[in-house]
């Protein structure tokens, strides 16, 4: 018994199933010998028994269903032979079909139960409108013009039956009522009967004329056989992914969409969407062939891991889903899910001699609770996931918090596109200071945009919005273009200033982003080193392989690179030391509270010798006060900037404040310089 079937299938089946074998009890008992003498019983038997060892296969309502059109000879026993001939001929074959396919014995016993308890109703009806012998049939007799109304009366007793019984077991099973399983299925379940028990006066008349009819009678039903095989064959192949065998996206989403028709407001299961985290490092290393290898054995993997029940599906790439049906109130059985997922995808892979590991993150969102159609639980899965990628979790469940996608956030994603193609995007530049000097060193160029709406907005309010949204990448190229530009017409005022401009691990991941910024320094007809490009660590170790490659690219260019924000990333030293930068720019964060903070006034202090011992300058960020400018300076910190020093500007201002400073750096001492640097804020 399965442990997992909830217990009022189970009590209902075992009722089902004592009833049915209390009447076949009875009906043996009251029955003479079955006609073993009569070739009619044979031709019928043979009949039952093949359609139900060779079921038919129907793609329909994202699940294969077994059709069987034994119910046609068994009717067609029934009216001939009797009802003790149609019911022990009809449970053999249903046991013996049912045990070669490992059904558990309650599910055969039921079969056993509804079947004898529909072909009952039938013959009680037979006999009553056309007084049709119950335990003898016709027995050599025909089948009259007038026993046709009654054939049909029985047909819709059995038909009727049947149905209730079985959409009862599958109304418990799926915790719905019996109402909404028939609303849902009726039409299909109405149509099949009518055509498979209609059929049976055929049989009866086909073998009445003539037994050497049987083989014409045969062959049609033989032929549809065949057609829906390959029907199925072909919907198969446009329903599956070739290379793991598993459900593809479109099936994947129609089973989703099933589940939420079929279970109705009683819904709730879970879908998990997950991804390798390091597939493209094996794909880019080893080639694809070993990619597809890696992909062949995970599918089996998954679905190893899930229950009988669930769904796994291969949704593109990398990416897997799997739906996991019927679930218990509460999500601890979705968790349970994901860490045997976690657990059997954590196991090494060998693919051809080579041995690798791959980690998976992994997105579950809940229905009713996270939403009740596809797209939202598709969409609320994504988000999980990408969110466990981020915080490095194994695997997490969607929550409100995680999410970007809100109206108000898509309306924003409408109107950063428009201004990317319009215009509203625009740069303002911060200086940096030499702490050695008091000389401007350079500006770093940050992203404004004014909203017509919302006014003028920081990149906080829009930059992981584009990251998320494929936004980055013209975005980027809009800023390079306007740092550019600027850069050209200061250099026509006569302002030589290195510009710095912030890019992400899209562009370093992107090939050929070093191209798109050859190309910009030539349209603008500056030299690369007037440029520096900023990454942040976890940029950098998005990929690393990948992200040192294009670093490399544009350094053979000639344009200096800065790590941004260090500290507060997960580069190992081993890196740091490999890549090819030439400033190391302490996070803000430590700056801000290194006067009143042992541990981050330590923290600066490593990082300025760190930066140093690699032959790296080093530059504050954050600096707000006259204290941490006078600290940074003492502790060797190359160069700084901060609010103390200058608020970001936009371009038009920057002119008159390093006029100011130039002049206020003239009348005073060095030493008063030093300690009045930030005053022209």
């Amino acid at each position: 018994m399965n442990s997992r079937t909830p217990k009022g299938v189970l009590r209902f089946c075992w009722a089902i199933s004592l009833a049915g074998m209390a009447v076949f009890a009875a009906v043996l008992a009251a029955a003479p010998a079955l006609p073993v003498e009569d070739a009619t019983f044979w031709l019928l038997t043979a009949g039952v028994v093949v359609a139900e060892l060779f079921p038919l296969r129907i793609p329909r309502r994202g699940d294969d269903e077994a059709v069987t059109i034994a119910t046609t000879f068994s009717y067609a026993l029934l009216i001939t032979s009797g009802l003790p001939a149609a019911i022990v001929v009809q449970a053999a074959a249903s046991v013996i079909q049912d045990a070669l396919v490992r059904k558990p014995v309650w599910r055969i016993l039921f079969n056993v139960g509804q079947y004898t308890l529909s072909l009952g109703a039938a013959a009680l009806v037979l006999h009553a409108f056309a007084a049709l012998p119950v335990m003898h049939g016709l027995q050599g007799s025909s089948l009259e013009t007038a026993d046709f109304p009654a054939v049909v009366v029985g047909a819709a007793a059995y038909f009727l039956v049947n149905a209730t019984v079985v959409g009862i077991a599958v109304a418990l099973y799926r915790q719905a009522t019996v109402v909404e399983y028939l609303r849902s299925d009726a039409a299909f379940i109405a149509m099949l009967a009518a055509v498979l028990l209609s059929l049976a006066p055929v049989v009866i008349a086909s073998i009445s004329y003539s037994p050497a009819m049987v083989p014409l009678l045969i062959a049609p039903f033989v032929l549809v056989h065949r057609f829906v095989r390959q029907s199925s064959r072909a919907q198969h192949a446009a329903t599956h992914d070739s290379l793991t065998s598993l459900a593809n996206r479109e099936r994947f989403q129609e089973l989703v969409s099933a589940t939420i028709e079929d279970r109705g407001e009683r819904a709730h299961f879970a879908v998990l969407l997950l991804d390798l985290d390091r597939f493209k490092e094996i794909n880019d290393t080893l080639g694809h062939h070993y990619g597809d290898h890696l992909l062949a054995q995970v599918g089996p993997r998954l679905s190893l891991a899930v229950r009988s029940t669930d769904v796994v599906a291969r949704l593109g790439g990398d990416e897997f889903g799997v739906l996991m049906r019927d679930l218990p109130a509460g999500s601890r059985t979705a968790l349970e899910g994901a860490e045997r997922i976690r657990a059997a995808l954590s196991q090494p892979f060998d693919l051809d001699g080579f041995v690798v590991e791959v980690d998976s993150s992994i997105g579950i969102a809940m229905c009713p609770e996270d939403g009740r159609d596809i797209e939202t639980l598709l969409q609320r899965a994504d988000v999980a996931m990408y969110r466990a990628k981020e915080t490095h979790s194994d695997y997490l469940l969607y929550n409100s918090d995680y999410d970007h996608h809100s109206p108000a956030r898509l309306a924003l994603v409408s109107d950063l596109r428009q201004a990317l193609d319009r215009g509203g995007i625009e740069l303002w530049y911060q200086p940096k200071l030499d702490l050695a000097t008091g000389a401007v060193s350079g500006v770093e160029a940050l992203v404004r945009w004014e909203h017509p709406t919302l006014g003028m907005l920081q990149p906080s309010a829009f930059i992981d919005l584009a990251e998320r949204t494929g936004l980055i990448k013209p975005l980027t190229h809009r800023v390079l273009e306007l740092a550019l530009t600027q850069r050209r017409a200061w250099l026509a005022e006569g302002l030589d200033l290195l510009v710095a401009v912030n890019v992400s691990a899209r562009s370093l991941l992107d090939r050929r982003f070093p191209g798109e910024v050859a190309r910009l320094l030539e349209r603008y007809e500056l030299r690369p080193g007037a440029l520096k490009l900023e990454i942040t660590e976890s940029s950098i170790m998005a990929d690393p392989i990948a992200a040192t490659a294009t670093i490399g690219e544009l350094r053979t260019l000639g344009i200096e690179f800065g790590v941004d924000d260090f500290g507060t990333g997960y580069s190992s030293l081993a890196h740091l030391r490999s890549l090819p930068v030439s400033e190391l720019k302490i996070d803000k964060g430590f700056v801000l509270r290194m006067g009143s903070t042992a541990g981050d006034a330590a923290i600066v202090r490593s990082t300025i010798d760190l930066g140093h011992n690699l032959g790296l300058r080093v530059v504050a960020e954050g600096v707000e006060d006259a204290d941490a400018l006078a600290l940074l300076r003492e502790l060797g910190c190359d160069e700084a900037q901060g609010f103390y020093i200058a608020r970001p500007m936009p371009a038009p201002e920057l002119g008159p404040w390093l006029s100011r400073h130039r002049e206020r750096s003239a009348t005073v001492t060095p030493l008063d310089a030093r300690r009045r640097l930030g005053e022209g804020r």
